[in-house]
């Protein structure tokens, strides 16, 4: 298994911080709520993507434990889809 170089770490430290810096932008668009809460949840779906298959070393491990950690992120990402399209069903009627 190779190492990560410092130079990938660096890359992905700096693409974390470009991200950070879209959702702190994206606030600032007017897009509408759905708009912003949708590019919200994937840009912070991204960074956990990275941070886990970089920083953690998903990336390097056995496709059994890449599915013992995608398989319950699933989970609060279904979870907080349904919270928002149950709040959203209450808005309109």
């Amino acid at each position: 298994m190779a190492h990560p170089s410092r130079k990938e770490y660096g890359f992905i430290f700096l693409v974390l911080t470009v991200l950070t810096a879209l959702e702190v932008g994206v606030v600032y668009l007017h897009i509408g709520r759905l708009g912003l809460v949708t590019s919200l949840i994937g840009l912070a779906v991204t960074k956990a993507f990275l941070v886990g298959w970089f920083f953690m070393h998903l990336k390097s491990d056995s496709k059994s434990m890449k599915l013992t950690v995608a398989i319950p992120f699933m989970f609060p990402a279904l979870y907080a889809f349904v919270l928002i399209a149950e709040a959203t069903w209450r808005r309109i009627w």
